[in-house]
């Protein structure tokens, strides 16, 4: 593998510095069978000004496309408030403390930066070369790259996020009607998607687990803004956006006002002033993926109160199984592909009376349901490894660029 050339171009609109996900886990594994450039969606920043595409090698055989825009506050605001624009659900109020942005892959910029990767692609374009979408946004970059083989990933149903652009369900058709090989990432995705593509497959979130068991070493030191704090600590990491439930966080931060409450993630998509703020609810921000089990390691309860709207319909958490991998109690709201998928071990509570009795059952827990739970959480571990699937995914893609190549005259 000559490590000045492309074989595989993802362009997802998750930035790969961001919270570590699906795209990290995947993309990470297949760089150590192919050279892989990440593509992200363009950013703005406040800082010094700067305006440069970059290519940044992040991992051995994985580099990263960034297109990206620092400025003064000012400019700053204006560059944002023009994008959020273009989505069609402004007026929309972010943060003032943000400090950088996506300009999201329809902004005026877009065409740099298909310039830029086409011109980067071609001067170091592989024998065959794999297009790896994560969005159908970006279904241009098929005539713009001419790849041999779309993968189109799909991790989310983006149609039902907020400032999702109006086009996206006709441009996913078009990804799919153009796409070699489909992959999804939970059984409702799938379920949804089955009959659109003869060659889909479901393949759930996996789990690197040797990561999430540091939480179990008794010498792994809890950071500090949950040592300080009594227990019990019923937590979540993740991104809070419209797809966290806060009136239910709101209920049981006050059904029980000596337990601590804590979320850890970016805040996206909703503004700071409608979280529920109460003395036991704490939010820490986004943590490093690194620092991650630390904080799990503090967590006596690990939750997922999603809400119920269209934007968790579909959605298969890929933190479920790192929870387990810290064999901490689960407490989840009636996510579909979470009782599906985990039902066996995941406590499930909908209103915030049973969230708060199930999190008191998970804290009541005897030794011999604790066993009987890890054992099931051994076996959903095995299952679900991030190695094992990017490996399955590997051997497909393999498998069909050799048919492709075969069936070409002369191939």
């Amino acid at each position: 593998m000559a490590d000045d050339h492309v074989d595989l171009v993802c362009v997802s609109h998750l930035w790969w510095d961001w919270v570590w996900q699906r795209p990290q886990h995947l993309l990470s594994r297949l760089a150590q069978q192919r050279s892989v450039l990440y593509v992200e969606e363009p950013r703005i920043q406040i800082g010094p000004t700067y305006e440069g595409f970059d290519i940044i090698e992040e991992l051995p055989h994985l580099r990263v496309a960034r297109l990206a825009y620092r400025s003064d506050a000012a400019t700053f605001w204006q560059r944002l408030n023009e994008t959020l624009d273009r989505t069609g659900e402004h007026p929309f109020k972010v943060s003032e403390q943000i400090r950088e942005a996506s300009l999201m892959f329809e902004s005026p910029v877009q065409e740099r930066l298909e310039r830029e990767v086409v011109e980067y692609v071609a001067a170091r374009r592989g024998e065959r070369l794999v297009l790896w979408l994560y969005t159908p946004v970006v279904v241009r970059f098929i005539d713009l790259l001419q790849p041999d083989l779309v993968v189109y990933d799909v991790m989310d149903e983006l149609a039902a996020f907020k400032f999702t652009p109006a086009k996206l369900l006709q441009q996913e058709q078009e990804l799919f009607d153009r796409a070699d090989l489909v992959f999804t990432g939970g059984p409702s995705l799938y379920e949804a998607r089955k009959h659109r593509h003869s060659d889909i497959h479901l393949f759930p979130s996996g789990v690197e687990q040797a990561h999430f068991a540091q939480a179990l070493q008794a010498d792994l030191p809890i950071p500090p803004e949950l040592a300080g704090l009594s227990q019990p600590i019923i937590g979540f990491y993740g991104v809070i956006d419209e797809r966290t439930d806060r009136e239910l966080l709101a209920e049981v931060a006050q059904l029980r006002p000596h337990w601590h409450w804590v979320m850890i993630g970016p805040i996206l998509k909703i503004q700071e002033h409608e979280l529920p703020r109460f003395p036991n609810l704490h939010y820490l921000g986004k943590q490093a993926y690194a620092d991650l089990p630390a904080y799990l390691k503090a967590f006596d309860v690990a939750m997922m109160p999603f809400a119920l709207n269209e934007s968790t319909q579909f959605i298969s958490p890929t933190k479920t199984l790192e929870y387990m991998a810290a064999h901490k109690p689960i407490v989840s709201t009636p996510i579909k592909d979470v009782i599906g998928l985990y039902g066996s071990v995941v406590r499930i509570a909908q209103t915030a009376d049973e969230f708060v009795a199930q999190v008191e059952a998970a804290l009541r827990e005897s030794p011999e349901t604790r066993a009987d739970r890890i054992q099931h959480e051994q076996e959903l571990l095995a299952k679900y490894g991030w190695d094992r699937i990017a490996s399955e995914m590997e051997t497909l893609i393999a498998d069909r660029l050799q048919r492709k190549h075969a069936s070409k005259p002369g191939g």
